[in-house]
């Protein structure tokens, strides 16, 4: 009882932290034995709080900084004359915003950029943050429940567990 309980504490932390996510770390959790269904929500959980945080804080942070920009540069003709160049990853998204959206990124994020990553980069290109909460949380729910089957069918293929 103990051993699985700390075992699904650590599948929701590394679900929350960006370099695991929620998607390696299930399937790492049913691997070892733990119950799926109680894999997928403590990895989820944890991936999906940190995805809100990160939409939440990344909105007021792009606000706060748009707001210093009109200040700071009010006589300025071209605000955008001065902005760092943007980031390999931060010019794919970008690509992908605009050819796919809002729900090409939710399902490509988790992936290929990471979630909290993705959420970042919506809400930096203008996302209301509830919207992107909502998009990646439930590209990030359809990964982790596809990787979730796969590990279980693939325990089952092999004959390991249950």
């Amino acid at each position: 009882m103990i051993a699985e309980l700390t075992g699904l504490l650590g599948i929701f932390i590394g679900g929350a932290l960006p370099w695991l996510e929620a998607v390696i770390v299930i399937p790492a959790g049913i691997v070892a034995g733990l119950n799926p269904v109680a894999v997928v929500i403590a990895g989820l959980s944890g991936n999906l709080l940190t995805i809100v945080l990160a939409a939440v804080y990344g909105q007021k942070i792009r606000q706060w900084w748009r707001n210093r920009k009109r200040r700071g540069r009010a006589d300025a003709a071209d605000d955008s004359a001065n902005d760092p160049q943007p980031t390999s990853r931060a010019r794919r998204a970008q690509r992908v915003m605009e050819r796919w959206g809002m729900p090409g990124l939710a399902l490509l994020g988790p992936i290929g950029l990471g979630t909290q990553l993705s959420a970042v980069l919506a809400v930096s290109m203008g996302v209301n943050a509830r919207v992107t909460s909502l998009w990646v949380g439930a590209g990030t729910a359809a990964w982790c429940i596809t990787a979730a089957i796969l590990a279980s069918a693939g325990l089952s293929f092999l004959g390991i567990g249950a």
